[in-house]
């Protein structure tokens, strides 16, 4: 498991410079969570987080561009006037849950 955490940092650094401007390119990861998981601190699934680093570093995430595409017919149909970002949570919820019922 060191192994595998040491050259998933190895490749964030050697694509983006830093991990911190790896997180800020992939939003959808929580930065203090990505720092725990390549320090071997995390508490909880570490597999699963590492699953998702991978598939950021790789491209693979839809996540992002789910969240896009429903925050962007969400938008369109609300009184707000611009953009407010109020609703992102719910937005990310509904695209992690578009995601897993088509995973499956």
């Amino acid at each position: 498991m060191q192994q595998e955490r040491e050259r998933l940092r190895a490749a964030i650094v050697n694509q983006h410079g830093t991990i911190h401007r790896f997180c800020r390119r992939n939003q959808q990861l929580n930065r203090p969570t990505v720092y725990l998981v390549l320090n071997g601190k995390y508490p909880g699934n570490t597999e699963k987080q590492i699953k998702k680093i991978k598939m950021a570093l790789s491209g693979e995430d839809r996540s992002e561009s789910v969240f896009k595409a429903i925050k962007s017919e969400a938008c369109k149909k609300c009184a707000v006037s611009g953009t407010c970002n109020k609703c992102d949570r719910l937005f990310r919820s509904q695209a992690a849950a578009v995601l897993e019922i088509f995973s499956n």
